[in-house]
């Protein structure tokens, strides 16, 4: 039997993703950030990380509902997941002395929203399935701009960052291979160059208007217009120019990404398991002033060096010891559904 070929483009996108989203943690960790620079680095990174990283979880969850069979088991698994890191965080938050007053089960702590949103995008696949692409992705914007005008879709069970995002998975679901292709196939100087303009344009959206008009919250999907400090019509404007930039830079990463099998590629074929095991990092930055308090990001050395631990920490997450939690997970929920 013919096996078809890896494709390492995504790989590659994703292992550069996550090394943003544990650069965007470390950084928010150490906010305020005294070198502008980083500061700038950061909000352009939240930008469009997220987005990306779910327009590819979208693409790949092409195998999820085939010829009208479903795998229902990959919907258990994340709820599976969901449960047992939800309790390890919340434990972790125990045992360092912060508060978990007010907090419910239903409430993910930090990145764990991730898996609520594939849960609920995983029950939709059936639906769009049936629906033309351009309705669904069409009425997931109205949704993700509808959204911020509800000031009680608050971060119980993600709701608000699952409306938020789903265009990004959905527009990733219904993408082609055919589609990537030709994008991939454009003559190499000049997919370069349409990459960079992409970039440049996604830039320039919130360069030109001011990032104290986009507020970076915008970019986390959770907050209202209300909590954004603006009325319904801007609050709509800027939700529609967060999907923009958002959109403009998952097409720039397809442009720019390399094919190549390398070393790295592994870490982005691990990508949930550095995802998940960074997040008691983010835990003890955020939640804790032990590491924020003795460390600034005030220069050009402080911010590379924070970059390296980025890369640091992707490097020793993705070993193979990482991903065997989520084997024997998925091992168990197999055996308990057969």
């Amino acid at each position: 039997m013919e096996t078809k070929e890896r494709n390492y483009l995504w790989d590659n996108m994703k292992v550069f993703l996550i090394f943003l989203v544990v650069a965007g943690h470390l950084l928010e960790g150490f906010r305020p950030l005294s070198f502008p620079f980083a500061g700038y680095f950061d909000y352009w990174i939240y930008s469009f990380h997220m987005p990306a990283f779910i327009f590819v979880s979208g693409y790949l969850s092409k195998s999820y509902c085939k010829k009208g069979t479903v795998r229902a088991e990959k919907v258990v698994l994340f709820l599976v997941y969901y449960t047992i890191f939800q309790i390890l965080l919340t434990l972790l938050k125990y045992v360092l002395g912060v508060s978990v007053e007010g907090s419910s089960f239903f409430d993910p702590e930090r990145g764990l929203w991730y898996l609520l949103a594939m849960v609920f995008y995983y029950l939709v696949i059936p639906l769009a399935e049936k629906i033309p692409s351009y309705i669904t992705v069409g009425g997931f914007i109205i949704l993700a701009v509808m959204i911020g005008m509800e000031p009680d879709a608050d971060t119980m069970l993600s709701v608000h960052r699952i409306f938020a995002f789903a265009p990004f998975f959905f527009i990733g679901y219904y993408m082609s291979e055919n589609a990537v292709n030709r994008i991939r196939t454009v003559y190499f100087p000049l997919r370069i160059t349409l990459g960079i303009l992409l970039t440049a344009c996604s830039v320039l959206i919130w360069g030109v208007q001011g990032i104290e008009n986009i507020p970076i919250s915008v970019f986390y999907g959770k907050d209202n217009y209300i909590e954004l400090g603006t009325d319904y019509i801007y609050g709509s404007i800027i939700r529609l120019e967060a999907i923009l930039i958002g959109l403009l830079m998952i097409f720039a990463l397809l442009c720019l990404m390399p094919t190549v099998k390398s070393v790295l590629a592994i870490a982005g074929q691990r990508s949930l398991s550095v995802y998940i095991f960074h997040l008691p990092i983010v835990v003890l930055l955020m939640d804790t002033e032990l590491v924020s308090s003795v460390i600034k990001i005030n220069g050009i050395a402080e911010f590379l060096l924070l970059l390296i631990a980025a890369a640091a920490i992707v490097a020793l997450l993705s070993l193979k010891i990482f991903e065997y939690p989520f084997k024997w997970i998925q091992l168990g929920v197999g055996k308990v559904l057969k």
